[in-house]
């Protein structure tokens, strides 16, 4: 009788989990259908309560990848706080307990809002002023996320931004600075031409450590739709000492809250067709006499007939270990290729020579060069005039690892007298990630 007793229950727990396992809870009255009348309007996804549903399991996917989830009771989901954008797929399914029922798939638009977008002037720094005393990337816990940029000395320095805008048009774009020399002014070039400029006159002292009180300037920009470069630098005359002198802490876009598909964005590529490291918003490495390397090495600036990317052109590159460092952050480790625009003087032979570190090699230690992978161009072809740029046909290969880098572009030798190298840009391409 115990055996027999044994084997029914034994029989029992078999078609229990037999059962379970295919979506039943034993009860044959529970039943869970798909969702239906789903939709998507002003935000919110909703739909109609499943009978007997104790809740619903979501998922949204933007194109393969999973970008949000969750187990819910409410028949409503406010899409728009979940900050998703672009073509989402959502999969709804009815739960109680261990049932789950039918899946349904739906697909909808969210749209983003083009309102205030916040750059961080740090982030955009080329010139990390290697070998000044305090630097141009300078900490302070006080500044907008803890860091800003000082050191703009020379015409021509400050930040340079790649931006893609979703929605073309003109907008506020105000900076955020400090000064203890005001007036100081700074130019705003957009897409390479000049196109307004900053008047800092609020005297807020410089942001030392333990200080800080950054005041706003507000300027009209005109962006394009998809990718745009803003650059924010020094200029002037000697009339008014180059522009006087100001410290940025971080920009703010006010977009118009027109609304956009984000996906509408892919065509313009996740990164610019090319990066242009302009050598006037680098580091310049200049011999100050007696064999020891600084980092001031002032640009020429447009003049008459002659005209630079961005207003400003880098002369005076004659010597070993002259040229220029640019301060670069790669969203991943990728191949890269990279060339200059220059001019040339002389009848010097020119071969400039690109470096790559992760570590700025300060140049009053006279670090030596050959110390680390060199990618040597040939010889350039001679410009038809100095002040007259021209792309060089060769291209350079390089690596860059993720996060931070710096490039040189420097002589690995001194030129014959009256040979000259002039650096308008160098301009870099992507080619492909590394993956390890």
């Amino acid at each position: 009788m115990i055996k027999k007793i044994f084997t029914l229950i034994l029989c029992a727990a078999v078609i229990t989990t037999a059962l379970l396992a295919c979506g039943c809870s034993g009860d044959d009255s529970v039943k869970l259908d798909k969702p239906t009348n789903i939709a998507f309007e002003d935000g919110i996804l909703s739909y109609d309560a499943v009978e007997n549903a104790e809740g619903y399991d979501v998922i949204f996917k933007h194109g393969e990848d999973v970008v949000y989830e969750d187990r819910i009771a409410d028949t409503a989901i406010d899409v728009e706080s979940l900050g998703l954008g672009g073509t989402i797929t959502v999969t709804v399914s009815a739960y109680k307990g261990e049932v789950k029922g039918e899946a349904l798939d739906y697909t909808f638009v969210a749209l983003s809002t083009f309102g205030e977008v916040v750059f961080e002037a740090e982030d955009y720094l080329a010139n990390f002023g290697t070998g000044t005393r305090d630097g141009c990337f300078r900490n302070n816990s006080l500044a907008h996320k803890g860091a800003y940029v000082g050191g703009i000395d020379d015409a021509g320095q400050g930040v340079y931004i790649n931006y893609l805008c979703p929605v073309a048009g003109t907008y506020d774009f105000t900076a955020y600075y400090t000064t203890d020399m005001a007036p100081a002014h700074n130019d705003v070039w957009v897409n390479g031409s000049f196109s307004a400029k900053f008047d800092f006159t609020e005297k807020t002292g410089w942001g030392g450590t333990g200080v800080y009180d950054a005041a706003p300037a507000t300027v009209k920009i005109t962006l394009l739709k998809g990718w745009n470069t803003i650059s924010v630098m020094k200029n002037g005359d000697e009339t008014d000492n180059y522009g006087s002198f100001a410290e940025l802490d971080y920009f703010v876009l006010k977009g118009n809250g027109e609304k956009y598909n984000m996906d509408d964005l892919l065509s313009y590529g996740v990164r610019p067709e090319s990066y242009i490291l302009e050598a006037e918003m680098g580091s310049p490495r200049k011999k100050m006499g007696s064999g020891i390397m600084g980092c001031k090495n002032p640009s020429i600036q447009n003049h008459g007939s002659y005209t630079f990317s961005n207003g400003f052109l880098m002369g005076a590159i004659t010597s070993k270990y002259e040229g220029v460092e640019w301060h670069f952050n790669s969203p991943v480790k990728a191949k890269y290729r990279i060339r200059i625009c220059y001019g040339t003087e002389g009848s010097a032979s020119i071969a400039p020579t690109f470096i790559v570190t992760q570590t700025q090699v300060a140049p009053l230690r006279e670090a030596d060069f050959y110390d680390y992978e060199q990618k040597k161009m040939n010889a350039l072809a001679y410009s038809t005039a100095a002040e007259k740029p021209v792309l060089s046909e060769e291209w350079v290969e390089i690596t860059l690892e993720a996060g931070k880098n710096f490039i040189y572009c420097v002589l690995m030798e001194d030129l014959a007298e009256g040979g000259e190298l002039l650096i308008d840009y160098a301009e870099l391409t992507f080619i492909e990630e590394i993956t390890e």
